[in-house]
């Protein structure tokens, strides 16, 4: 009775030894798999998070340019843009009508803005890229052709205690423009607006005449 007893416990410990190792390969599978749809993720959020800071970038440009040429502003005309444009373009926001005129457009990689960092930094940089426009802020047409203006206070009151008005009695010309930024991320280095990750970004902006 007990070698046939002995001779079944040998003939139970291969299939058990199969099943167990069907199980951890599955398990193992499931563990691969489970981990590469969350790197896949990671990545598709760490590109997304890449691209929003190239459209802040290009917001930025823009607000530094408008200082810099605010004389030009004001005695510019809006022009065509489209044809200088080639991912953020105007048909891509809804407030404005396709081919909306405007003032200056630009487009800059990042690795032309930020130098200041290591090379496997600049080659990731490269990837990413922001293009901008600037136009005088749309009506409720959506049209861009004439500037809207408003009146602005020109100097601040030097008392804030109750009682007492902040802003002082004179007041200035001010004219509402909107600059529009996308943010690119391209894995072939030629950003479009066919690319794998596009983030569009508008901000009004007063300038004081």
């Amino acid at each position: 009775m007990k070698k046939n007893l002995r001779k079944n416990e040998k003939g139970f410990a291969l299939p058990l030894a199969l099943f167990l190792l069907v199980v951890m390969s599955l398990m193992g599978s499931i563990l691969i798999s489970r981990t590469t749809t969350e790197h896949k993720a990671n990545i598709t959020k760490d590109t997304s998070q890449q691209a929003f800071y190239a459209a802040e970038s290009g917001i930025t440009d823009a607000k530094k340019w408008m200082v810099a040429n605010s004389d030009t502003l004001k005695t510019s005309s809006p022009n065509s843009i489209d044809g200088n444009l080639r991912f953020c373009k105007t048909s891509m926001f809804p407030n404005i009508i396709s081919g909306s005129k405007g003032f200056k457009t630009e487009r800059k990689s990042l690795n032309e803005v930020i130098t200041n960092t290591s090379s496997d930094e600049l080659k990731k940089f490269q990837k990413f890229s922001y293009e901008y426009f600037i136009t005088y802020s749309p009506d409720v047409n959506g049209i861009t052709n004439t500037a809207r203006k408003t009146t602005a206070a020109s100097s601040e009151g030097t008392s804030v205690t109750q009682g007492t008005s902040y802003k002082q009695s004179g007041t200035a010309l001010a004219t509402y423009y909107t600059i529009y930024s996308c943010g690119c991320s391209d894995s072939k280095n030629k950003c479009d607006k066919d690319s794998d990750t596009l983030v569009r970004l508008e901000q009004v902006v007063t300038l004081v005449h």
